[in-house]
């Protein structure tokens, strides 16, 4: 199992400077469940100042407020810088594991962009994406603990060892996700795979020499599933 830190692609189709809108808002979340969302820019070649045109060199992204404590972001460019011209995005992401991160979550983005128009010196204009809003539900309790009664999805055994395997049952034929997460919401896997209705095997052996606590992800359509496991 290949192991790969995430990073957004941005959506080279838009039109508007960043999606999704305001008004399209970001999805919703829940306490101890991983949460990503993307934010999608297309900066712009040039701008207007003092209705001179200004070629745009760059949109530099100085940071993301508001987050939940356990929420972070990540840029494609790392830089967070995003030339004129081009297109990019912003990761944001987390795993909330109290209920006391659960509740509205106002964030704004500020940027600087950096232009130029002949005759005139470098300029920075500083610019601030607000209104959107992530939505964190509680959950009944804390972090869920497993059940290996629950024969539809569990880890045997755990703690792990090299011959773990996630066993879970499948609503239908098809491609299935698989995500795992670091306690603190890193994603450190990432994997889409065929599966068939029923019963899968997904090995985790590889993370039994990387001690810590993990939380794992599945999806298929509009089934989903998640679970901490431990490696001693």
């Amino acid at each position: 199992m290949s192991l790969g830190y995430s990073q957004c692609e941005p959506d080279t189709t838009q039109t508007e400077l960043y999606t999704p809108t305001e008004s399209e808002g970001l999805p919703p979340g829940e306490v101890t469940i991983p949460y990503e969302a993307i934010i999608s820019l297309n900066v712009p070649v040039d701008t207007t100042i003092l209705n001179i045109t200004a070629t745009v060199d760059s949109m530099v992204l100085i940071d993301v407020t508001g987050l939940p404590p356990s929420f972070s972001y990540d840029c494609n460019p790392p830089s967070c810088s995003f030339p004129g011209g081009e297109f990019g995005c912003i990761l944001v992401s987390g795993l909330a594991l109290d209920n006391s991160e659960a509740g509205s979550w106002d964030i704004e983005a500020e940027f600087v962009f950096y232009a130029k128009a002949p005759g005139f010196p470098a300029t920075t204009l500083p610019y601030t994406l607000t209104g959107y809003t992530i939505e964190l539900d509680s959950v009944a309790v804390g972090i869920p603990e497993i059940d290996t009664r629950n024969l539809e999805f569990f880890i045997d055994p755990n703690p792990i060892t090299k011959n773990a395997k996630l066993q879970f049952e499948l609503p239908q034929n098809g491609l299935y996700n698989v995500k795992v997460y670091s306690l603190l919401g890193a994603e450190v896997a990432n994997h889409t795979l065929q599966g068939s209705k029923g019963r899968n095997y997904f090995a985790l052996g590889d993370f039994s020499d990387r001690s810590g606590v993990y939380f794992v992800s599945l999806k298929q359509a509009n089934y989903s599933r998640s679970m901490r496991f431990v490696v001693r």
